[in-house]
């Protein structure tokens, strides 16, 4: 058996998006995939009314000619069930002040002041970045979940060998899975590991286990313990949510 029951369950069996500064990286690695990501608390009891108005907002946005494809998600697990994360990706971080004049020349916040806005009472905005090299997420993947596992890391920890690590893991294996890396820019230090699934049915655990499969590849259950090993010494906690994708509230990404 694995000697980290929680390394097992939270990864073998699901896999088994942020992570430190972008000063980690070396400055000759490519631009990272950046993402802006809002948090919102609609007041109890205003959720529908919230929606319908969103829906509007949406419409505004599209004939105003936003050109962000923003998604959003509502908690299926946890507490904050009247939470809406809306995140739009992927951007360069010069992307985004020509996003930021349309924005202002376009009024269209003061369509949201008026509308959506006046349902909101809590917002909190980060900035993120997808570590494309190391994720592996199909572009016509199909999904109505999103699993996240949360890492809270140690300070000054630097864990991106060990992501790549475990990523080329998963690819010389072909597992046949989806996932994405996600680096926090701003906010904690925290690193997010994320899954698409289909549906419920989705979520069970493949069979034969990454495990299983990497202790083949590899040769001996020892050397899979230390890859995990080696991953576990970033981290001082972990959290699982799953999130409901929400396609209605979203503005479909442009073919």
């Amino acid at each position: 058996m694995y000697k980290h029951s929680l390394i097992k369950t939270a990864i073998l069996a699901l896999f088994a998006f942020l992570l430190n500064p972008l000063t980690l990286f070396a400055a000759e690695e490519k631009p990272p995939a950046l993402v802006s990501m809002w948090a919102m608390d609609v007041k109890q009891g205003s959720e529908k009314d919230f929606e319908a108005a969103f829906k509007s907002h949406i419409k505004a946005r599209q004939k105003a000619g936003d050109t962000r494809s923003w998604q959003v998600y509502t908690p299926h697990t946890g507490s904050h069930f009247n939470r809406y994360i809306i995140r739009y990706c992927c951007f360069k971080w010069a992307d985004q002040d020509a996003y930021s004049k349309w924005a202002d020349n376009s009024k269209i916040m003061s369509d949201w002041e008026n509308g959506a806005g006046k349902h909101v009472e809590r917002y909190e905005h980060h900035y993120s970045w997808v570590d494309m090299e190391n994720s592996h997420w199909n572009d016509d993947v199909s999904y109505q979940f999103v699993g996240v596992r949360t890492y809270y890391l140690k300070p000054d920890s630097d864990v991106s060998d060990s992501v790549k690590e475990i990523s080329d893991l998963a690819k010389a294996i072909k597992w046949d899975r989806n996932w994405g890396w996600n680096y926090s820019v701003t906010g904690p230090s925290r690193l997010q590991l994320a899954f698409p699934f289909k549906n419920f049915a989705d979520m069970q655990p493949p069979e034969p286990s990454f495990g299983d499969l990497a202790e083949k590849h590899l040769g001996s259950e020892d050397k899979v313990d230390k890859i995990f090993d080696r991953f576990s010494q970033s981290y001082s906690k972990t959290k699982y949510n799953i999130y409901r994708h929400r396609p209605e509230l979203s503005i479909p990404a442009k073919k």
